[in-house]
């Protein structure tokens, strides 16, 4: 789950206002080619969230991803395949990054083209986009100490790519 930045950078890395953290949970892409929203329900265990949004049931999340594809992050460990949804271990695929505080906004918005200023970018929501060159997708988690925090996943192949443009903006921030 970590594996991307392993020698690379010491986790977390903490600047004056926003902290650069890992999250490590075992992530599910569970796709089909259409109508797959209770078929997924079923899987996952929950209902599936709107487009743009994210399901919250205990400790596990059901992300949309897109049109009849989501995400689920969860403690489990194996997933089957169900009645036309494909279930594909996503957990070695994608780093979990979690950024979080005063300035976690600043941070992002040197290389991601969306705004998530407060009132634009509530809690439970996800967009898909990029930093920079890099696809990834945003999710807007709850406040932690009244801080804004955004976790960003990204492909495992350009985690250092990212992580490297994150700290090195962050350095700049104050």
């Amino acid at each position: 789950m970590a594996g991307a930045l392993n020698g690379h950078f010491e986790m977390p890395q903490t600047f004056a206002a926003v902290s650069i953290d890992l999250t490590a949970t075992n992530m599910w892409q569970l796709e089909g080619c259409e109508n797959v929203d209770a078929k997924v329900a079923t899987i996952a265990g929950m209902a599936v969230p709107a487009q743009g949004q994210v399901t919250v049931q205990g400790d596990e999340r059901l992300v949309w991803g897109g049109r009849d594809r989501y995400y689920l992050t969860t403690a489990r460990t194996d997933l089957t395949d169900g009645d036309g949804v494909y279930a594909t271990d996503q957990t070695y695929g994608k780093t979990q990054l979690l950024i979080t505080g005063e300035d976690a906004r600043a941070l992002l918005a040197r290389g991601l083209p969306l705004d998530i200023s407060e009132g634009q970018f509530a809690i439970g929501e996800v967009q898909h986009s990029h930093i920079n060159h890099i696809g990834v997708s945003v999710i807007r988690n709850a406040d932690v100490s009244g801080q804004p925090q955004f976790e960003v996943w990204v492909m495992r192949g350009f985690a250092k790519s990212l992580t490297e443009f994150l700290v090195h903006s962050a350095e700049t921030l104050r």
